[in-house]
């Protein structure tokens, strides 16, 4: 064989066996390399006039910020809805800054403090003084010094990819973590004496709030990469709980906000850092994909959001009536609002056919499972019936009622021959139906590889 091979090539056997070597060795050298970073750029240990402070690395990734289910229950807008970000690596200060690095990076500023220690953390700072402070820290260190963005806040505070899913910073018992109401006689205390979490960052539940960079503005479902909060507004964030909070307001997902001047005794700040260069910068920058997606069908736009998960998948939004009677040239059984009901699992898979044509990419009907782990996420809300999908409900229950007085009837009125008609039961009809009927219909599509 291998003679017969070299004859017909006309190489000798040496190239024969180099030439299939190559090509084994090539798609593993073809594959994206990813740097390693060193153990030295874990933690950067630092000082200024001699006060040490550290910068933690957060390697960048995604996830699920405002209101997880891991975090509460309470239906708190401000917070919703929950939705997917993607972040670049960055580095946050393990702990808050303090009276004396404080007065290390600006002496001249008068602090307002009747309490004063070194460690404690630093609070009677408005939101201008906080880009005071980082200002001089950078021409101090030579390193772009910067407040946190909302997102690196919340991400950092939940552990970042080494997240334990907690309710508060570093843990699920909240006198173990922090500073608050039930344990901190109601004033803030020396940093860093509570229990880190995942990350090795201390006190971002309790002691003081943190102003962050953001203007205040209310949540979208889909973001870009690395967010940076509203465009304008009058208002700036501030996260994590304070000395005086009690549990109910110190989940990670809570948002406070307040005009850029304000000045009181339980915020203050936390540093964040991005390195100049960074060489995962453009690794996560390359690996992430879309937010949102959309395609125009009938010249209509429906839009889908990423759901991440094992396999993750984009899911559509409710298909409305109005799409639907262009494409099956017929209105849907029922609506609520402008949302097609009731359409038959064949309808369905049609609609979903010829949608798939029009894109240009394999588009199915969401099923069951999907549909709730994205409500699950609030990456999509729960389907809210109108009116006349209400009225079908309290229909239901009257027909119910009237069974129930027809069988209690019945033995009496049958004993005079007369047999009293029942309705249908309402709740076996339901049964007989197939499940996806009562659902708003929304599509999925696959994400594509990187």
């Amino acid at each position: 064989m291998w003679h017969d091979l070299c004859s017909i090539l006309g190489v000798s056997r040496v190239w024969v066996i180099l030439i299939g070597l190559l090509c084994l060795v090539q798609p593993v050298s073809a594959r994206k390399h990813r740097p390693v970073v060193p153990d030295s750029l874990q933690r950067l240990e630092m000082s200024v006039h001699g006060i040490p402070f550290a910068m933690q690395r957060v390697e960048g990734g995604s996830f699920m910020m405002g209101a997880t289910q891991d975090q509460y229950d309470k239906d708190i807008y401000t917070d919703k809805p929950a939705h997917l970000v993607f972040l670049s690596p960055y580095y946050m200060a393990t702990t808050e800054v303090t009276v004396e690095l404080w007065h290390a990076v600006m002496p001249e500023k008068e602090i307002i403090s009747p309490k004063y220690h070194p460690t404690l953390p630093i609070s009677f700072v408005s939101w201008h003084d906080c880009q005071e402070f980082v200002r001089r820290l950078d021409s101090i260190t030579g390193l772009p010094f910067r407040l946190p963005s909302e997102a690196e806040w919340e991400y950092a505070a939940r552990g970042g990819a080494q997240s334990k899913h907690y309710r508060f910073s570093g843990g699920n018992e909240l006198d173990s973590v922090g500073w608050t109401y039930s344990c901190s006689g109601n004033w803030k205390h020396p940093v860093g004496r509570k229990r880190p979490n995942e990350l090795g960052l201390y006190d971002m539940t309790g002691n003081v709030a943190e102003w962050c960079q953001d203007i205040y503005g209310a949540y979208q479902l889909s973001t870009a990469p690395n967010p940076c909060g509203a465009d304008t507004g009058s208002y700036w964030i501030a996260r994590g709980s304070s000395y005086d909070e009690c549990a109910a307001n110190s989940h990670l997902s809570v948002r406070r906000w307040y005009v850029p001047e304000t000045t009181a005794g339980y915020i203050g700040l936390r540093v964040a850092l991005t390195l100049p260069g960074d060489p995962m910068m453009q690794v996560v920058q390359d690996e992430e994909p879309p937010l949102t997606r959309s395609i125009r069908i009938k010249g209509k736009k429906l839009r889908f959001v990423y759901v991440p998960a094992e396999q993750p998948y984009y899911i559509s939004e409710e298909v409305e009536n109005a799409l639907w009677k262009k494409i099956m040239q017929k209105d849907a059984p029922n609506r609520s609002g402008s949302v097609a009901l009731g359409m038959n699992k064949t309808d369905r898979t049609r609609f979903a056919e010829y949608c798939s044509r029009v894109a240009g990419e394999a588009l199915f009907v969401a099923s069951a499972e999907q549909i709730v782990l994205a409500e699950q996420q609030h990456i999509i809300e729960p389907f809210q019936p109108g009116v006349s999908h209400k009225r079908k409900q309290q229909t239901a229950r009257d027909i119910q009622r009237r069974r129930k007085a027809a069988d209690k009837l019945s033995p009496w009125t049958e004993l005079v021959g007369v047999r009293l008609p029942k309705p249908d039961d309402p709740i076996l009809l339901q049964f007989k139906k197939a499940d996806d009927d009562s659902r708003p219909l929304r599509l999925v599509m696959q994400v594509p590889h990187h």
